[in-house]
């Protein structure tokens, strides 16, 4: 079985965003329970009579598979009858009593191209041509402003596309739209922070990630003070007069980028996710990020 998108799984070089059990859910052909068939391949009027126009009754039971798949998961699929025996055994005592499972064959690309076109015109959908995939990005970049985490970046994708009635495009297209989406939002505010830093803040997030007394600045900030104690006390007013600037910078900086309060979170969470060692080896500018926000 395949769908009709030779892009739906990925290959392991791509942006990992969802499971495989996660993909397959979205992209995989149903597999129905008895309950599953009976609400998804119980024909309305006008669909019955859109089965009953198609010329040949096997052209008729493929397009009366297709129906209920496509009330299920919005999208086409590439089957042989084999893989779809219980629900052919549902739908042919129920609608074509004359006909039996042997006698069902693979229909022809004309054939289900054709069945593609009735379906999306009987449930006033449309396939995400060209022109949608340019406005489907620019929503992206918009959510990326939102958050940067490609989970929820493609969770809205999704839901938009839902919304306007339009068939998702398969997995990968829609993998390669958020790497790119994400990749582009960083490299906006990261050069909008390497206009806006002015020298002395560039050497102060630099002797973040140099030792001092054995230990890296950047390390003392992620720690809180053991105690009250005098000498802890006076190392938390030292450690406050030392990043002091660099919060002041932060917090107008911040102002112009346009960034949720969500994605702020996010990149202030990497610097807990990340080594000293780590950051050290990070591009310059991606570092500077994750240590002026």
């Amino acid at each position: 079985m395949t769908t009709d998108n030779k892009d739906d799984y990925p290959d392991s070089s791509r942006l990992s965003i969802l499971s495989a059990r996660e993909i397959d859910e979205l992209y995989g052909l149903p597999r129905f329970t008895e309950e599953d068939r009976r609400l998804y391949f119980d024909l309305s009027v006008p669909e019955r009579e859109t089965v009953k126009a198609v010329h040949t009754t096997a052209a008729a039971v493929h397009l009366t598979l297709q129906c209920g798949y496509f009330k299920a998961k919005r999208r086409f699929f590439i089957y042989e009858p084999e893989d779809v025996l219980d629900d052919l055994n549902f739908i042919l005592p129920r609608y074509f009593q004359d006909w039996n499972v042997v006698s069902i064959k693979t229909l022809s690309k004309p054939t289900r191209l054709e069945h593609q076109r009735i379906i999306l015109q009987l449930f006033d959908y449309r396939l995400c041509d060209g022109r949608l995939k340019v406005d489907l990005e620019a929503k992206a970049q918009r959510v990326a402003r939102l958050s940067i985490l490609p989970r929820y970046i493609l969770a809205e994708i999704l839901r938009h596309l839902a919304n306007g009635r339009v068939v998702a495009p398969g997995y990968t297209f829609l993998q390669e739209l958020v790497r790119r989406v994400v990749t582009g939002e960083r490299h906006r505010v990261t050069l909008l922070l390497a206009q806006a830093m002015t020298p002395e803040l560039r050497e102060q997030l630099e002797a973040l990630l140099q030792a001092d007394q054995g230990m890296y600045r950047l390390s003392v900030l992620k720690h809180e003070p053991k105690d009250f104690s005098y000498q802890q006390l006076r190392q938390e007013v030292e450690r406050r007069k030392f990043f002091q600037p660099l919060y002041d910078f932060g917090e107008t900086f911040l102002l112009t980028t346009g960034l949720s309060k969500e994605s702020v979170k996010y990149y202030a969470s990497l610097i807990r996710f990340y080594t000293v060692y780590k950051l050290q080896r990070m591009p310059e500018l991606t570092t500077r990020l994750y240590l002026g926000v």
